[in-house]
């Protein structure tokens, strides 16, 4: 063979090599916040199962719907609850991770246009391995659900988070 060829059949190779390992990461339940035309931030929310051999990392994600997509996670301070960037979130091998209100979430800043109930948006996530898998995400109207922590279990809010100061927020 000649070495052109050799070097174009390693080039299938390789790429047959990352479509196997899209198959690896599989994506459920995702949603994303609806949110007023007046807001300029919303998030992201979908559960990972790293069905491969090897540990990785989800270490981005990107869309079009925002000018900056960042990787996000809570932790309670006191009495205050607070945000903060992550650099990436590990993604153990057989595991799954779910990426949920109060928790791990991706969050879609700087908004490009509306994101009303019934919408679709794309969302691409970024592994540690090179892989990049592209997201339909429906969004969903959330304004009257929570989550109740303590059972796992969606009820009725009454809260008004509107009036809130999220002023105290890090990022």
């Amino acid at each position: 063979m000649k070495p052109l060829a050799i070097k174009a059949l390693g080039i299938i190779a390789g790429l047959t090599s990352l479509s196997l390992q899209a198959a690896d990461v599989e994506i459920k339940g995702q949603y994303a916040r609806a949110v007023p035309a007046v807001s300029t931030n919303s998030a992201a929310f979908l559960t990972i199962t790293n069905k491969g051999k090897a540990d990785v990392k989800l270490v981005s994600a990107d869309s079009d719907i925002a000018d900056r997509v960042e990787l996000h996670g809570h932790k309670h301070e006191g009495n205050m609850m607070r945000m903060f960037k992550l650099d990436d979130l590990d993604l153990p091998a057989g595991k799954t991770e779910a990426l949920e209100s109060g928790g791990s979430h991706i969050m879609l800043m700087g908004l490009k246009k509306a994101m009303k109930a019934g919408d679709e948006i794309d969302i691409t996530l970024h592994f540690s391995d090179g892989d990049a898998v592209d997201v339909k995400v429906p969004v969903k109207d959330l304004s009257h659900q929570t989550k109740d922590t303590a059972h796992g279990s969606k009820k009725d809010s009454k809260m008004d988070h509107g009036s809130m100061d999220h002023s105290t927020m890090k990022h």
